[in-house]
């Protein structure tokens, strides 16, 4: 297994837990990928085999103009989802994505 690129990263953050799906869903609007219900399935039934204590990510690949993989692990006995993104392949994807994640952890969507 390679290691990635630094810059290629975004690092560990945390997000409101409810807003998983709406930042699944920007994330592959960012790469130009499809996201739909099916993947937001597979994500969302990982999600409670995760443990961000542990160690245990979940990690789902976005394949659509750029490739990216979101990495997702529980904090448990909080309300929060650590995020982190690989193979982020431009500077306006990745700040895009810092962006989201930003918003996704200071406000809860409904």
């Amino acid at each position: 297994m390679t290691t990635p690129d630094a810059g290629s990263v975004v690092e560990d953050r945390w997000i409101i837990d409810s807003n998983l799906r709406p930042l699944c869903e920007s994330v592959a609007e960012f790469v130009g990928y499809g996201f739909d219900e099916s993947d937001w399935q597979a994500i969302e039934s990982a999600l409670p085999m995760t443990d961000v204590e542990q160690g245990v990510w979940y990690d789902y690949p976005l394949a659509g103009r750029a490739s990216v993989t979101l990495f997702v692990a529980a904090d448990p006995g909080t309300s929060v989802i650590f995020v982190r993104v690989v193979g982020v392949s431009d500077n306006r994807t990745k700040a895009q994505i810092e962006a989201a994640l930003q918003i996704f952890a200071r406000w809860e969507l409904g």
